[in-house]
């Protein structure tokens, strides 16, 4: 399977919230506070370019007597949002120490497959008998959208590398964010980072 990513930094808007005021930044419990925010923290956005396949079964009864089996295949894109839960992340200060806890990362909302591949004129079909037809219906293809669905969640949340990177890109905005606050430079920093696993 082929997968692009692409980074989405959207929601840096959500950062901007701690106050805009003429006092200098300090660093200060109050201030870190202002940090723990709640909501979803979006940070990675993944492209995913698949084939499904799809099995249509036989029916019951009499009326699909010497009915075939059918398969059939359909080539989708899609993409699926990783981020982090901001009401987990916990900032703590220490004496001269900044101690931030980053939650596991998730996929954020439902994946965003193209229904327009689904569409039935796009499936590449095996052979139906000439007896008595199987035909691919609108059933069919919202079974195939549905699995196409799961399995680019399971593929998403199976990937550690790529939830790897999503949790990487919290601790970069989120650093940028400490920074901000503070009249120190990254240098003279010490903040300890801890990740779920």
């Amino acid at each position: 399977m082929k997968k692009y990513f692409i980074c989405v930094l959207l929601v840096m808007i959500i950062f901007f919230i701690s106050g805009c005021n003429n006092s200098k930044n300090e660093l200060t419990a109050e201030n870190i506070k202002k940090l723990e925010l709640t909501g979803n923290l979006v940070t990675y956005q993944a492209y995913y370019h698949n084939v499904i396949e799809y099995d249509k079964p036989v029916g019951a009864g009499i009326t699909h007597l010497l009915e075939k089996e059918r398969k059939l295949f359909a080539e989708y894109t899609g993409t699926i949002r990783l981020g982090i839960n901001l009401s987990k992340v916990k900032i703590e200060m220490k004496k001269n120490s900044i101690n931030v806890f980053i939650p596991k990362t998730k996929i954020i909302g439902e994946p965003n497959v193209n229904k327009d591949d689904f569409d039935a004129n796009n499936f590449i079909e095996s052979k139906d008998s000439w007896i008595n037809s199987n035909p691919i219906t609108a059933d069919d293809s919202a079974s195939a959208f549905d699995k196409a669905q799961k399995e680019m969640k399971e593929v998403a949340m199976n990937d550690e590398e790529l939830l790897s990177q999503a949790q990487q890109r919290a601790k970069i905005l989120i650093e940028e964010k400490i920074i901000q606050l503070s009249s120190l430079n990254r240098k003279d920093l010490n903040i300890v980072w801890e990740y779920e696993q």
